[in-house]
């Protein structure tokens, strides 16, 4: 479930230091976020430019969801 949401957040891990302007948490430090330095999104990206474990979106789709969810939604995540 989404625990909190946050504008204007830093992310920091092993080795990196993002700023985001949307974080919503779901899993620990795994969670929902834009990302900016990304140029592109979906189909088959993780394969040669992966995550650390977030799921990674577009500025103006993280906004919409950011708007539209409540803490506490469940977060269903699929692995293939």
């Amino acid at each position: 479930m989404v625990n909190y949401k946050q504008k204007e957040a830093t992310l920091r891990g092993p080795g990196y230091e993002a700023k985001v302007k949307y974080w919503m948490p779901f899993f620990g430090n795994i969670g929902l976020h834009d990302a900016p330095w990304r140029s592109s999104f979906g189909r088959d990206i993780y394969l040669r430019n992966g995550t650390h474990g977030c799921v990674n979106a577009p500025l103006y789709l993280a906004k919409t969801i950011f708007e539209n969810i409540d803490e506490g939604t469940p977060v269903i995540v699929y692995k293939e």
